[in-house]
Formats: structure tokens, C-alpha cells, sequence
């Protein structure tokens, strides 16, 4: 059970991370750097409206149990298909959970936040996970899950939010229009 809380850290872990380097280069792509002091309003309008999306996807995976199963399910059989192929999430997310542990105090000065994410450890940690995932992703089985849970997850989202779809047009009008700013 404790290994199985470790996994659930793990996509919760994963997920927070990629939010966080999405809106980091959406915000890059518009001019703006995380933690600026003033947010131009088309930052403004992007940063507003990804929050919607992550209340009601917040929402969905607490109002939706069954919606929990299925991705615990789907978080089992990945676990499962990167032990078949060698490699040990156990150990891989025990590394990043510590170094995470490690950033989260925010006395820590950059150059030792730095250290900790150039660390040989957290590197290789890194580096066998994207492996794993790219292995297990070929899968036709977990392909499967995924799609199924993706779909899943968008209709929660949309019951939720039932603006999710403009919303998600607009930020991705935003980029654009983000991207045209740079060249």
C-alpha cells in the first residue's frame, strides 16, 4: 500500500512538473519569465485561464472515484510494464521525491537548488524515467489506458467546466499569438 501511495505521489509529482514547464515556456514564449513583477495582460489572461482548467480537472478527480481507479489502475500497469522492462520506479521516484523534498524550502539559495537538479543522481533519476516512459508508451496496453483515461478524464473536465473547450482554445490562441510576438 505504501508503495502504491509512493506511485500516486509519483503522477501527482510528474503532472505538477509538467504544468510547471508548460506555463514556464508559455509564459517564456510571451516574454515573460516566471516570478516577473508585472504580468502583461495577455499573461494575465493565460495564467487565469489555466487555472480554470486545473480547478475543474482538481474538481473532476475529486468528484469522480471512479475516475481515481482508473488512474490508479493505469499508474499500476505502467509501474508493472517499466519493471517488465528493467527498470525500477521504486527507486527512481524515491530519488526525485527527495530531491523535490529538497526544493520545496524556500530558504534554499539557487545555486544549491542548482545542485540539486544538475546532481549526477537526479540526472540519471531523470533520464532512466523518460527512458521507462518511452519503453512503456510503445506499448499498445498502456496506449490503450491512456486514451481511455484521457477521455475519461476531458469529459469530467467538461462536466465540471462546461467551457473547458473555448478555454482551451483561447490558451492555445494565446501561444500563438505569443509566438508571433517573438519573430
Amino acid at each position: 500500500m505504501q508503495q502504491q501511495r509512493l506511485y500516486t505521489r509519483f503522477a501527482v509529482l510528474a503532472g505538477a512538473l509538467l504544468a510547471l514547464a508548460l506555463s514556464g515556456a508559455a509564459l517564456a514564449q510571451m516574454g515573460q519569465t516566471p516570478g516577473a513583477a508585472q504580468p502583461g495582460a495577455l499573461e494575465q489572461e493565460f495564467l487565469q485561464l489555466q487555472e480554470r482548467l486545473e480547478v475543474a480537472q482538481q474538481g473532476a478527480i475529486e468528484n469522480n472515484p471512479a475516475l481515481r481507479e482508473q488512474a490508479e489502475a493505469l499508474e499500476a500497469l505502467v509501474t508493472e510494464k517499466m519493471r517488465e522492462a528493467g527498470y525500477d520506479p521504486g527507486a527512481i521516484m524515491e530519488t526525485l521525491l527527495a530531491a523535490q523534498g529538497q526544493l520545496q524550502d524556500e530558504q534554499l539559495p539557487d545555486a544549491q537548488r542548482r545542485e540539486i537538479l544538475e546532481s549526477n543522481q537526479v540526472r540519471e533519476a531523470q533520464q532512466q524515467l523518460q527512458e521507462a516512459r518511452q519503453v512503456v508508451m510503445q506499448d499498445p496496453e498502456v496506449v490503450a489506458a491512456q486514451r481511455a483515461f484521457e477521455e475519461d478524464m476531458m469529459d469530467a473536465i467538461r462536466r465540471e467546466e462546461p467551457e473547458t473547450d473555448r478555454i482551451i482554445e483561447r490558451l492555445q490562441e494565446i501561444q500563438r499569438e505569443a509566438g508571433r510576438g517573438m519573430r
